[in-house]
């Protein structure tokens, strides 16, 4: 903990409170469900014909589709009509899914063009309640044939995104989006196959979209990818509990959690999905001076929860924050299929300040065992000393027992 300094504080109390408590409320679900329309990419619910022959999900709208590439219901496409069982179809659920293919797929001279299609649906949310949408996308970069010959550093992008805004232009800042950039096998020949995306955003409008994107940056032949199983809920929420707004250096702190399930994540059938907690803490050098990077203090918690953590320097600002997820225990465990993964969204970050030595004088610190930072005892002339870590400004915080 560094070298102990000695500060006389003249004729001061034994005791002190070292943090000013804070009664923190717990979160709040969205009061309106939310769910998409034909998630499941379905051919009897039904994919639309547009003047240049794609079929598109009902309840879906094309916002892009540079390239050129086919559009087509998997089923249509390798079984030549919806009630057909024949032909091998790629899919997570049911009998269909959506299948995205290059143009020239396996033509010479240049099999495989390029290509970019994006998709958007609006659904309504409740304003300021939090959203998750969870899907599985597949990418065969060079076909399905293994060995795969798809060449080091060619990729199909793959990506799903939330617009809390409501808006419908895919390049909008807004958008929260996550992307998988995995071929079907690995550089060792190893099959991955389907990919889950997830991602959590806060509504801020009575609207929320969701983006579903392909992107296939170069040519290459057999380009071509597979979308399923799209589903939005409400997300679970997670909450700090009575976490100090100011605490004296060097304290040692407990960060302590509490969560609870979205109804509709609750109810899917067959599904066994738990609420898991992470905690992120990051620190600014002086108040109101730039954040560090945010570093991981609690993975995959429990639903209720603490650890400890020993805040930093005088002066200086931590910031916390916190978010659900609802997820199933991985396979062979039972579980409803396919496996989705529902995180909320990162909450707004809780700012701890970092009283200045000064101000610690004036609030009082308590009795404390050392590797707490902070004790009082009496000096030589009888009056109260505070002893604390001599703190430099690399001396950041630090946490144990998560």
């Amino acid at each position: 903990c560094g070298v102990w300094g000695i500060f006389a504080l003249g004729d001061l109390p034994a005791l002190y409170a070292t943090t000013a408590p804070e009664s923190t409320a717990p979160a709040t679900l969205a009061p309106q469900p939310a769910a998409v329309v034909n998630g499941m990419l379905e051919c009897p619910t039904g994919f639309a014909l547009d003047g240049l022959g794609r079929r598109v999900p009902v309840g879906w709208i094309l916002a892009r589709a540079d390239g050129d590439p086919v559009i087509n219901s998997a089923r249509h496409q390798f079984s030549g009509a919806c009630e057909n069982d024949g032909g091998h179809v790629e899919k997570m659920e049911g009998r269909d899914s959506l299948v995205i293919r290059a143009r020239d797929l396996e033509t010479p001279p240049a099999p495989g063009k390029p290509f970019d299609v994006v998709l958007y649906q609006q659904v309504p949310v409740a304003p300021d309640g939090d959203y998750s949408v969870s899907g599985w996308m597949l990418s065969l970069c060079g076909g399905s044939a293994v060995p795969s010959d798809c060449p080091e550093g060619v990729y199909i992008r793959k990506a799903i995104g939330l617009d809390p805004t409501g808006g419908i232009d895919p390049r909008s800042s807004a958008i929260v989006w996550t992307e998988n950039l995995d071929n079907f096998v690995t550089r060792d020949q190893v099959r991955v196959g389907w990919a889950n995306l997830s991602v959590g955003a806060r509504a801020q409008s009575s609207v929320m979209t969701v983006f579903l994107r392909v992107h296939s940056p170069f040519q290459w032949h057999g380009n071509h990818a597979f979308i399923d199983a799209i589903e939005l809920h409400r997300a679970p929420v997670a909450w700090f509990v009575n976490l100090p707004r100011a605490v004296n250096p060097g304290r040692r702190i407990t960060v302590r959690w509490d969560s609870f399930q979205s109804p509709e994540i609750a109810a899917i059938p067959g599904g066994t999905y738990g609420v898991l907690v992470d905690v992120q803490v990051r620190t600014r050098v002086a108040a109101g001076g730039s954040p560090g990077a945010w570093q991981d203090l609690v993975q995959n918690g429990s639903t209720q929860g603490e650890c400890q953590f020993t805040v930093g320097g005088a002066g200086q600002a931590v910031e916390f924050r916190l978010r659900a997820r609802a997820e199933q225990p991985p396979p062979p465990a039972l579980g409803a299929w396919p496996l989705q993964r529902f995180p909320g969204p990162w909450s707004a970050p809780h700012t701890m300040t970092v009283r200045t030595l000064a101000a610690a004088m004036e609030a009082g610190m308590g009795n404390s065992i050392p590797d707490g930072g902070v004790m009082l005892a009496q000096n030589r002339q009888g009056l109260p000393a505070l002893y604390l870590p001599t703190l430099g400004s690399n001396h950041t915080g630090s946490h144990g027992g998560c």
